[in-house]
């Protein structure tokens, strides 16, 4: 699976997270993502591991629901206003020669390792 095919399937889970707005089993985040139930599994592991989604525990269901982050609306436009400016000015600096997925995935992967460098304790 490549890296653009994960994000992609990340970000339908998050979605069918949002449109549900409780938490939910997985068994109906894959139906409402339109994934498999492996994948969907595998995910969610990941996402758990990097704190975007967290569990709950009821009767004998675990229930997964997004970091209170990804309800916030003004934070997503927020974060979306100050990143698309800039993800355009580093694009115009960049050489797409030799790049093996899109100019907007590639820039993504830069953006992120950048933040990675720079990465800072909270």
């Amino acid at each position: 699976m490549s890296l653009e095919e994960a994000f992609a399937s990340k970000i339908k889970i998050i979605k069918a997270l949002r449109r549900a707005g409780e938490p939910l089993i997985r068994e109906h985040i894959a139906k409402r993502s339109r994934l498999s139930h492996q994948l969907v599994r595998y995910h969610l592991e990941q996402m758990v591991q990097w704190g975007m989604v967290l569990t709950s525990n009821s009767e004998d269901k675990m229930f997964y629901h997004l970091q209170k982050a990804y309800w916030n609306d003004e934070l997503l436009e927020d974060l979306s206003k100050m990143l698309i400016p800039y993800m355009k000015k580093m694009s115009v600096g960049m050489d797409f020669s030799q790049v093996k997925v899109s100019a907007t995935e590639a820039v993504v992967r830069n953006l992120f390792m950048f933040m990675r460098l720079f990465e800072a304790e909270i």
